[in-house]
């Protein structure tokens, strides 16, 4: 009623109450024997006496169980768990058993729907305590659990990207992936094959550069073969000669920073003769110098007669053939030829001499008139 007065209200909170509050758990935590902590947490969680804040999550993460750790976790809502995520991955790596605790975490992550589901799921591929410092990819255990609650690439954009996520993460913890296992974990079909970005993402290091050479070469050859044959000078043989010209950083542009040069140096004796020509030509023009003119020396004389009759040198090396004419003429392509089609072989003492046979038809001629 109107005489009773104003309703009672509550005492204004004190400003410094929650400092003081927080002193008082750590005390109690400091006092109380770590198997106790996490049933007096669930305790107020249960009765809802305090939120699951940072403060609680600290002074738990090695004073509780395995159910206790599931139980916990159960009280950190959807919106939270972006946040929350990293304090239950170093549980799930600090407290014994990873693949169960591992469970814990996915079993409640399931129950939020699909969609976070592979929100979290995602995060938690990328998280660096699961992809590196703890190495859990690498063990066959809990990746055989995480590839059980990935959903199914097939028809689904979102679970396709989830897929090529597992698959680059595991290989960056050593556990390299198969051409058939991505072909059937991410539904690679000829209507859905790798795009570049998916390319980009997939490759981490050399086994899975030359993986997807194979799967996507229109892809990776230009993202990843030249990092290849840096390593590895003689994987440039297994390439076709339309891919290796592709290059970007073998062809006469890409020549032009001397970065690439000793690669080239190093891929020419690796592969066919017609393509060491070609590479060696747009090698010499480029650096002019004496290691590459013999580079080019060698793959002129190894290429067939038909391939050198179709390389006009003069017209390939420009004003360098003008400005080396000489040197160019006698050690590249003199060099290649029988000895006697040489200008040096044609005038050659085992080769009559023009005058010399028209001094014998002379002589023959007045020997004849003297008869």
């Amino acid at each position: 009623p109107p005489s009773w007065g104003p309703p009672p209200t509550l005492p204004p909170r004190h400003p410094h109450r929650a400092a003081r509050d927080a002193r008082y758990y750590l005390l109690f935590v400091a006092c109380t024997p770590p198997a106790g902590v996490a049933r007096y947490v669930l305790g107020m969680l249960a009765g809802q006496r305090h939120e699951l804040d940072d403060m609680l999550l600290g002074s738990l993460a090695d004073r509780m169980s395995g159910a206790e750790f599931r139980e916990v976790i159960e009280y950190i809502q959807p919106s939270a768990w972006p946040s929350r995520l990293q304090w239950a991955l170093t549980c799930v790596i600090e407290m014994g058993d990873t693949c169960e605790m591992l469970r814990h975490v996915l079993d409640v992550l399931a129950a939020f729907g699909e969609g976070l589901l592979a929100q979290l799921l995602k995060a938690l591929l990328t998280d660096p305590l699961l992809a590196t410092t703890a190495k859990l990819l690498a063990q066959a255990e809990p990746r055989t659990l995480l590839r059980q609650r990935l959903p199914k690439a097939e028809g689904s954009a979102a679970s396709r990207a989830l897929w090529l996520v597992y698959h680059r993460e595991a290989c960056r913890a050593g556990a390299p992936y198969t051409r058939e296992e991505l072909r059937r974990d991410a539904h690679l079909t000829a209507k859905a094959p790798l795009s570049r970005p998916e390319v980009l993402l997939l490759g981490v290091d050399a086994p899975s550069y030359k993986l997807l050479i194979e799967e996507a070469p229109q892809h990776a050859v230009c993202a990843f073969a030249y990092r290849l044959l840096e390593a590895e000078p003689a994987f440039a043989a297994k390439l076709s000669q339309a891919q290796l010209l592709s290059v970007v950083e073998l062809t006469a542009s890409g020549l032009r920073d001397d970065a690439h040069w000793e690669t080239c140096r190093r891929v020419v004796p690796a592969v066919e003769p017609a393509i060491a020509l070609r590479l060696s030509i747009d090698l010499f023009k480029a650096s002019r110098e004496l290691p590459d003119l013999q580079l080019l020396k060698h793959a002129y004389h190894r290429v067939d007669c038909f391939t050198r009759k179709q390389v006009w040198l003069p017209a390939e090396l420009g004003a360098l053939w003008t400005s080396h004419r000489d040197a160019l003429q006698r050690e590249v392509v003199e060099g290649a030829l029988p000895h006697a089609t040489t200008l040096g072989g044609m005038f050659s003492a085992h080769v009559p001499r023009l005058d010399s046979a028209s001094e014998a038809a002379e002589g023959g001629a007045k020997q004849e008139g003297r008869l």
